[in-house]
């Protein structure tokens, strides 16, 4: 708990995931706020000034305590610094909407937010399946 009143929000998914763990709002409300939310990934080759993720370029994905492999995903820039500092082909950060990432993610992948820090979440591959049947679920009825 300590670790989580040092934590200081930068935005308002932080803000969000922040309350989510402290218990003061349901998962269900900072899951709403992720769908809509823009986050950062690293990736293995500079995206370039327009910001375009190509086919050839490889985010940084993790293997979790069991060895299952989750997509690593920031909810600001500045949350992902060590990382560069650990792999450093993972250099290139692009700030990009949740939800096109949510789309590109195989099943048997989970998602891991903001790796390394204690405000932080996983969600398991099942997890982010049940996200893209809410967010189809969602661009049905709109």
């Amino acid at each position: 708990m300590e670790a989580q009143q040092n934590f200081v929000p930068v935005n308002d998914l932080e803000t969000q995931l922040l309350q989510t763990q402290l218990g003061r709002i349901p998962a269900s409300e900072f899951l709403d706020g992720l769908l809509a939310a823009q986050v950062v990934v690293l990736l293995d080759k500079d995206p370039g000034p327009s910001g375009v993720w190509d086919n050839s370029a490889s985010p940084l994905v993790l293997s979790n305590a069991a060895g299952s492999p989750v997509f690593a995903m920031f909810t600001a820039p500045e949350r992902s610094t060590s990382w560069h500092k650990q792999l450093p082909q993972f250099e290139f950060g692009l700030a990009t909407q949740f939800q096109w990432l949510l789309r590109g993610i195989a099943s048997g992948v989970g998602i891991v937010i903001n790796p390394g820090h204690t405000v932080g979440l996983e969600l398991t591959p099942e997890a982010v399946a049940n996200l893209k049947t809410r967010l189809q679920a969602s661009a049905v009825a709109t």
